[in-house]
This record gives structure tokens, sequence and C-alpha cells, in this order.
């Protein structure tokens, strides 16, 4: 029995934190308070806490921290070693976020605090800890001395139950940046060299700002970039105040468009939830400051559907209606009017004398290195000619001491190649597309299309959304006129897909997607000369439609209209989505088969058809549980048993969740 439940408890350890993390860890601390054994239960509740806490699920958090508490002074015994160290340091997850609440009181902080600090005492833990956790009161409380709080906690006792080095540096950078203390910010944030599951990405966040306003545009670029490098692998937080502090930057740094974007595909959901209130709150002030500094441009459209924001202007006075709304909840509860500064501090920035050096096509590779340079200045900067090709001049156009040296669309392609494979996208985008030109004067059409296609990706790669969109447009239309392979054609659709998201336009996209899948219905491949070979074929045919139907499905689920019932690209979004599912499966592609009815049971959740949710999102768990895929099948598992319990199917639930710790 022992065993076993040590097996379901690593089991769930290695799920992704989420709702299927933490039903399952429910549902073990349940059976083992009603079953047994209790000497495994400090574990799971322990373990429940953490759940909660990386989650984003706060409040729970709270509860079950006192449930472990309660425990621990009634039954210690049943406490080992690195339970009661795990219990300590949890302490400091659950204190972190007091002030995320503007429900819980300062009198209730004290205590909370006041008991920590006796407990640690008592247990001769040190108290770096409760120093910590008292400045991260007082600094988000506004608290008169909030810089004392600090200077008590930094230069007190170290102990065993710290944060690491790099965490504490973080948390001093991103507190100096938001008190406009930059210069103090930059030269702590200099200092980040380690990692963990928060750092350096709030670190390099905070300092990129931070350096952007004390005048520092090299240093800003560098940190955002290593900002951006490193977010993928960081874990445990929704980032929000990082997250706001980019848009800031960005758009005070001269790359505006840019912020919209990542708005517009990536952190807009945070303009109305984040983790915890003061989260949201730090993420609003971030967007709040970045577009007061641009309301001279208040006619330029965002591409946002919610909010119902169709113009800078118009989402600068939603985001401050919001941001002074959340702003007064705080200041009633701190007794301060450190928000209400925070909120006028915001409406009164202004963009930076000096923009961030993002290069001609935009923001650097994510992939790209601190020490990495930006594209040559003497690259070409705009189409000029007559050649009706986006992005890129006429070569006889050209002043003869401008003439690039490639002769012909092979060497250009080449020159290209070159360049690519030495990551210097923004030139490598500029010779895919002269390569294209020279294709087309020679005739070679598909290759003009796919020289497009590769000056597209090239421009993605170097962060310029809305190059890469016009490369892409400018591609398909030759592959079609050159009657392209219906596989060629479909993958170049696929890489076009979140381009087009990225600059929320998807109507020529949606438009070539539906041509080329019809045109692939009608063109089934004849049979061959052998059995092998007309399986291979009728595979491959099976393929091609299902990535056109999982690329049209998702995206009409990107554009908004997919997600209302009434709308018609809804159920065609969704039957796309579903037949895609099927004949990947027919083809063995069972991952990717499981991935499209995930997608068909978010869109069909999303329009309230929970029948139809609940089947599509059991043929995504059974796929991805055949596939071995760990983490998608637990965030699938846990939208399952999240419309289920909505439902009243308590039972289907359960045993959902009793096969995730199996």
């Amino acid at each position: 029995m022992a065993k076993d439940i040590d097996h379901e408890l690593r089991t769930l350890r290695r799920l992704p934190y989420g709702v299927a993390r933490t039903s399952a860890t429910e549902a073990l601390v349940r059976r083992l308070e009603t079953d047994g054994p209790e000497r495994q239960l400090p574990q799971a509740l322990l373990d429940l806490v953490e759940a909660y806490t990386f989650a984003n699920l706060g409040k729970q958090g709270f509860v079950a921290f006192a449930r472990t508490l309660r425990l621990w002074d009634s039954r210690p015994e049943l406490f080992d070693e690195a339970d009661e160290r795990n219990l300590f340091w949890e302490f400091k997850w659950i204190a972190g976020d007091l002030p995320d609440y503007p429900e819980i009181t300062a009198e209730q902080a004290d205590a909370f605090l006041a008991d920590m600090s006796h407990r640690f005492a008592v247990a001769g833990k040190g108290g770096s800890s409760v120093r910590m956790s008292r400045f991260r009161w007082a600094w988000h409380t506004g608290s008169a001395d909030m810089e004392q709080a600090r200077i008590d906690w930094m230069t007190g006792e170290r102990d065993e139950l710290e944060d690491c080095a790099t965490c504490t540096i973080g948390q001093q950078t991103d507190y100096f940046t938001e008190l406009g203390r930059y210069e103090e910010a930059v030269a702590i944030g200099r200092t980040s060299t380690g990692t963990c599951n928060l750092e350096p990405t709030r670190t390099m966040h905070a300092l990129a700002l931070a350096a952007l306003r004390a005048g520092d545009a090299e240093l800003a670029t560098r940190s955002y970039r290593r900002a951006v490098a490193t977010y993928s692998s960081a874990e445990g937080s929704d980032f929000a105040p990082a997250h706001g502090q980019a848009f800031e930057l960005l758009a005070i740094g001269g790359a505006l468009d840019r912020a919209l974007q990542q708005l517009r595909t990536d952190t807009g959901r945070l303009l109305l939830d984040a983790s915890t209130p003061l989260f949201r709150l730090r993420f609003l002030l971030g967007v709040l400051s970045g577009l007061s500094a641009n309301l001279d441009r208040s006619e330029l459209p965002t591409g946002l559907s919610t909010p119902a924001a169709p113009t800078l202007g118009e989402l600068h006075a939603w985001v401050r209606a919001e941001t002074e709304a959340l702003a007064a909840q705080f200041d009633r509860r701190n007794g301060t009017g450190y928000y209400a500064d925070q909120v006028a501090r915001a409406l009164g920035s202004r963009r930076t004398e000096h923009e961030l050096l993002l290069g001609r096509l935009g923001d650097p590779s994510p992939e790209a290195s601190d020490e990495d340079s930006d594209a040559p200045s003497d690259a070409p900067t705009e189409a000029v000619g007559d050649s009706g090709d986006p992005g890129r001049p006429d070569v006889g156009d050209l002043p003869d001491d401008s003439r690039p040296e490639p002769a012909n669309a092979d060497e250009a392609y080449a020159r290209a190649e070159t360049q690519a494979g030495m990551r210097a996208y923004l030139t490598a985008s500029d010779d895919y597309a002269l390569a294209a030109t020279f294709a087309q004067a020679e005739g070679r059409l598909e290759f003009a299309g796919i020289c497009w296609a590769e000056a597209a990706k090239a421009a993605e790669l170097a962060g310029d959304a809305s190059a890469a969109h016009e490369r892409y447009t400018a591609a398909l239309p030759r592959l079609e006129a050159a009657g392209s392979e219906a596989a060629l054609i479909a993958q170049v659709l696929v890489g076009w897909a979140p381009v087009a998201a990225q600059v929320a336009d998807f109507t020529e996209l949606v438009a070539r997607l539906r041509a080329a899948l019809a045109r692939t219905e009608e063109h089934a491949p004849e049979p061959a000369l052998t059995e092998e070979l007309t399986e291979s074929r009728r595979i491959e045919h099976l393929l091609t439609l299902a990535t056109l139907r999982d690329t049209l499905a998702r995206s009409l689920g990107a554009a908004g209209t997919a997600t209302r019932a009434d709308a018609p690209e809804h159920a065609e979004a969704v039957s796309a989505a579903q037949r895609a599912g099927e004949e990947f499966a027919q083809t063995g592609r069972i991952s990717d088969a499981a991935h499209a009815f995930w997608l068909a049971g978010r869109l069909q959740r999303s329009a309230g058809d929970t029948t139809g949710a609940i089947w599509s999102l059991e043929s995504a768990f059974e796929g991805f549980t055949v596939a071995r895929q760990t983490n998608e099948r637990a965030h699938a598992a846990g939208e399952l048993i999240e419309v289920l319990r909505e439902t009243g199917q308590s039972d289907r639930a359960d045993a959902v969740i009793a096969e995730l710790g199996a």
C-alpha cells in the first residue's frame, strides 16, 4: 500500500501544474485522510500546496497550507525531515501571496507573519525568509518602511531556507524598476548570472525596462533578447508583471507594433485575468504606461476583439478604467496612495529618446545570444521599383554601386541559405526575396514561390511578422499557378498560420486554405503499379488533407469567430478539426490526431457545446495516453475534468482523475 502511494506521488509530481495535477493530488489527499496510511499524508498535503501555488491558485493554497499546519501542530511525528523542510520552505510561498489579494487585511497579514516568525524561531530555522516576506508585504502595500524592510532583509543573517541568489537579485531588480530607481535596478540586475524556475526571465524583463528608462538602449535590447529567449524554459508563473514591463518597454522604445502584436497573440488574456489580482494590476500598469506614451497614435488599430477596443485610444480608455478601479481596491486595503501614484506615473509616460536596437525587420530572433549583432546597417531598407513583389526592389532599379552580387536565382538562393545558416535572418530574408525576383524573371514560377516562402520564414525568425505575412501572401499565388504538389502548398500554409495570427489578418490565409482543401479533396490519388505504392500515396493524400483541415480549424479559431456557436465558422472549424483527427489517426499520427481532437474540444467548449466538448476531449485524452505524451495528456485531462464537473458528471471526472496517478 505504502509503495503504491509513493509511486502515485512520484507520478503526480511529474505532471505539469494545472487542473489535472491539482485534482489528482486533491483526490489522493482525500484517500489518505480516509484510508491512510497517515505517514504519507504530510507529503501529499505539501504536494497539494505546491500544486495550488504553481497553478496560480493562491487562495486554495492558503487553505491547504492551513490544513498542513494543523497536522504539524497535532501530529508532528508524521513529518519526517524532508517533510519538515518542505513545510518551512512553503511558508515563503504562502507569505509571498499575502499582498496579492486585496481582501486579505493588514491585520490578517500581520498575524500570519508574526506566527511565521514564531514558528521559525522555535524550530531554529533562521529568520531570513521571514524578513524577505515582511519586505514583500511592505513593498506591495506601499508602506513607508519598504526600503528599511529591504535593507533589514539584505543585511540580516542568511540561512538554508533563503531563496536562491538569482531570485534575490531578481526581486530587487523588479522592486527598483517599479519605484523608478532605474540606475539601481541596472546595477543589481547586471549581476544576475544564475537560473531557476523564474530566472533570469523576471530579472531580464525588469532590467530591460530600467536600462531603457536610464538611457541605455543597447543594454535594454540585449536584456529583452535574453528575457524572450529564456521565457519558454521558465515555469510556475504567468509572469504578468514581466509581460507588463515588456509591453511598456516595446511601446516606449519605438516598437509599438510589436507590443500590440504580443497582446493579440500571447498576453492579451492578462488584460482580463491573471494569476492574482496584484499580478493583473501590475500588468495593466505596464500596458497603461506604454499606451499613454503613444496617444498621438490613438487611431491605430489594435487588432483586439476582447476587450472590445479596436483602436489604441479606446484600449487606453478601457485599460485606464480597469487599472484605476483595481488600484483603488488595493489602496483601500493598504491605507496608502501607492497604486494611485503608480497610475499617475503611467498616465504621464512618454516615449524614450533612444529606441530599442531591434533591427530593420523588427525584434531580434529569440534564439540569438547576447553577443549577436543586428543586421548590417547598409542592408536595403525598403521596396522600390515596379515588380509588384513585396519587400524587394527590382534588380534593375538599384544604383550601380548597390547592385547585389548574385546574377541569378540560384546564386541568390545560395547566399540566402548561407545567411540563414548563420542566423542572419534579416539579410537572409532579403536574399531569398531577391532569389524569388530572379526566379520569376527566369520563368521558374514554383521556385519563385518557394523563395518567397523562405523569405517569409526568415522574416518571421527575425521577428517581423508584417514582412513575413506579405511574403507568404506573395508565395501562395505563385505555387498555385505553378501547379505545385498539394503537400508543398500545405507545408507553406502551415508556416503562414502563426504569422497571420501575429498580425491578426486571417482573410487571405483562410481563403487559400479553403481553396487548397477543395483542390486536394477533388484529386484523390490514382492507383499505382503496386499495392504498396498505392497505399503510400493514399496515406500521403490523407496526411495532406488532415494537415490542411487542422490548419484551417486553428486559423478559424484564432480569428475569434469560430468560438461563437451562432457563427458559421464554428461548425466549419469543429468539423475540420474532428475530421483532421480521424485522418491523422488513419495515417498513424496519433499525437497529431489527439491535438486535433483537443482543438475541437476547446472550440466546442468555448461555444457552450459541452456534450461535443466531452467527446472530443475524451478522444484527445485517449490519444495522448496512447502516444505517451504526459504533459499534453494532463492538460487535456484538466479541461475534460472541468467540463465534466461543470455538467454535474463528478463520477466521470473522478474516473479520469484516477487514471492520472496510475
